[in-house]
């Protein structure tokens, strides 16, 4: 993971209660970011596509000096866009922070516009997971309610391709799965907590003479 200070910005604390217990926060993964949220992987397969067509187009004319010479234009224009890439997606992986605490999820990110999101564990209806080969994934949370999250502002913290109902995403943080136990074990202690306090509510309603006293 893309190393962040021992605590969260003074922004982000300010919202926390102080009955509330940092349980993890942090930030993209720089590699798995550039490779998957900015599509760097497909330059890379597209230049094997570009190497492996020269070959096979020169095939029983092999000369090494006459291939480099053909590929040298895809590898300069590759290198720029892979530069370009990357300044990218550090622009966008340091300003976004990601925070879970015992009753809520918090996102940041954003450079020029900031995107913040606040969402208790009761309001949320379901968590989905992605996981990638290298261990990082993403964990996307469904809301409940009709309020929506607006996608090109909260990008790049919302799942990909969901523009219709946008979902607020935890993206490409490393030892995803970790997190997201993490992540569980404090969202049921919550919602269990909620649901207790529901039902001491409930105890403590007495109904005297038809009437509803608590």
């Amino acid at each position: 993971m893309y190393k962040i200070n021992k605590t969260p910005p003074k922004d982000i604390l300010s919202i926390i209660p102080k009955d509330e217990k940092i349980i993890w926060y942090g930030r993209p993964d720089l590699r798995r970011f550039c490779l998957s949220a900015l599509g760097l992987k497909y330059i890379i397969f597209y230049l094997i596509i570009i190497f492996f067509s020269i070959i096979y187009a020169r095939f029983g004319d092999f000369n090494f000096i006459k291939i480099v010479q053909v590929l040298f234009p895809y590898l300069i224009s590759s290198f720029l866009a892979v530069l370009l890439l990357i300044i990218i997606g550090i622009s966008q992986v340091l300003p976004t922070i990601y925070v879970i605490t015992s009753k809520r999820v918090i996102i940041r990110s954003g450079l020029a516009l900031i995107f913040m999101l606040n969402v208790p564990f009761d309001k949320i209806a379901s968590i989905d997971k992605k996981l990638y080969s290298d261990g990082s994934g993403n964990i996307s949370f469904k809301l409940m309610g009709n309020k929506r999250v607006p996608f090109f502002a909260g990008w790049p913290s919302v799942r990909p391709w969901h523009f219709n109902n946008p979902e607020p995403t935890l993206r490409c943080i490393s030892d995803v799965d970790i997190v997201a136990l993490k992540l569980s074990e404090a969202a049921e202690s919550r919602i269990s907590e909620i649901n207790l306090n529901k039902s001491n509510n409930i105890k403590n309603v007495k109904i005297e003479d038809g009437e509803i006293t608590a």
